[in-house]
């Protein structure tokens, strides 16, 4: 009876470290895995693995997995599917394998094993704003927005040397992280001290016309004020100087005049009146870019069209063929039309150039030349 009972035993142990002997579907882990800390944008993603030797192991990569298409989501919200796939080693090299460092945390919600193949499912924190920093940094961001040229222009209560220092630190930023920018020399030879004046007070008229005449697209317009003060400071003898330095910054479309978005900033620091005013436009420039980024993320651009010898039918006609051929479009506006010329607007999830190779491939049934393009503007004229 002994043998038996030992026998049975030893069977039913065998049995229960059998690889096949397996429970199908594992409770998930409820609580939530801090990965590398801070806030995120929530995604949901599945992750798959084939076991091939230990259940445990298939789960880990599982786990990477939806971490790792976590992250692609992330990226996908910031350029297309076509950028993706061009550009798909240096993401894989660059962001894709690091997939750790922009999930902020996650929470895995469901998993299971479905014959060899292990499933996990997780509600993950994705970093968006770092996603965003390191496709700029690698280029993919800008040059997905058609490379933007920016125009740089600051006021000061009283110019000096304070607006040179402040627009050659703006400068030097957004070069820094791949924006091209249109040189010193170009602008004060196209826009005079009155125009200047007119775009940083946010004139929108002005603003094209500055886009027109320096061939920028995204103005960086704002103000500036440097003031001395002194201040009693724990752990010195007397009065120590501090410089207290603001600035207000905002970028605006100049093809559509439209505000893309605002900083404001101000530092009080001692000793140096530059180290002050350098370390208060670095901080205003980055809270600007993430703000042009962060719209960037909404796949919303706006293309104008100039039409001209135009009338209502080829109007009509016109923004019918838009709609209903041209991929990427999600709304259509009529801006102006007066006598044989007309504006249209047209938001897009992809940028102008896109839209004007479509425009070209498409073979709209309304006749059309493109006579000519800036930025995020394009010129027809309509064919009789």
């Amino acid at each position: 009876m002994n043998r038996r009972l030992g026998v049975f035993l030893t069977v039913v142990l065998v049995g229960c470290y059998y690889p096949g002997y397996q429970v199908r579907n594992r409770e998930p882990v409820t609580s939530e895995v801090v990965v590398s800390g801070g806030e995120g944008t929530e995604v949901l993603a599945e992750g798959v693995a084939a076991i091939t030797s230990s259940p445990d192991i298939a789960r880990d990569q599982a786990l990477r997995d939806a971490l790792r298409k976590a992250v692609e989501q992330g990226v996908g919200s910031f350029i297309n599917a076509e950028t993706r796939v061009q550009n798909f080693q240096l993401l894989d090299d660059r962001i894709y394998s690091r997939a750790n460092g922009y999930v902020s945390s996650y929470r895995v919600i469901n998993e299971s094993r479905e014959d060899d193949i292990y499933r996990v499912v997780v509600r993950a924190k994705v970093k968006t704003d770092r996603i965003a920093d390191d496709l700029t940094a690698i280029g993919i961001l800008i040059s997905e927005q058609g490379r933007p040229r920016l125009l740089v222009a600051l006021e000061a209560p009283s110019p000096n040397n304070e607006i040179a220092t402040a627009e050659t630190e703006l400068i030097t930023i957004f070069t820094g992280r791949g924006f091209p920018v249109v040189d010193r020399q170009t602008v004060e030879k196209n826009i005079n001290i009155e125009q200047r004046r007119r775009l940083i007070a946010g004139d929108s008229a002005a603003a094209q016309i500055a886009g027109l005449r320096t061939g920028a697209e995204i103005g960086i317009f704002g103000t500036l004020s440097l003031e001395q003060e002194r201040k009693n400071v724990s752990g010195q003898t007397g009065e120590v100087d501090f410089y207290r330095v603001k600035v207000n910054l905002r970028a605006v479309d100049l093809q559509s005049a439209e505000v893309l978005g605002g900083s404001s900033m101000v530092r009080s620091l001692p000793f140096s009146p530059e180290a002050a005013l350098k370390s208060c436009v670095q901080s205003s420039a980055e809270s600007l870019m993430s703000r042009i980024l962060n719209r960037w993320q909404r796949r919303e651009n706006v293309t104008q069209i100039f039409c001209r010898n135009a009338n209502y039918e080829r109007l009509t006609q016109f923004k019918a063929e838009l709609r209903n051929r041209v991929r990427g479009v999600k709304e259509i506006i009529s801006r102006e039309f007066s006598g044989s010329e007309a504006l249209v607007e047209v938001i897009t999830e992809t940028p102008a150039q896109e839209i004007r190779e479509e425009l070209g491939n498409r073979g709209l049934n309304v006749r059309f030349n493109i006579t000519g393009w800036s930025g995020n503007r394009i010129e027809i004229e309509f064919i009789d």
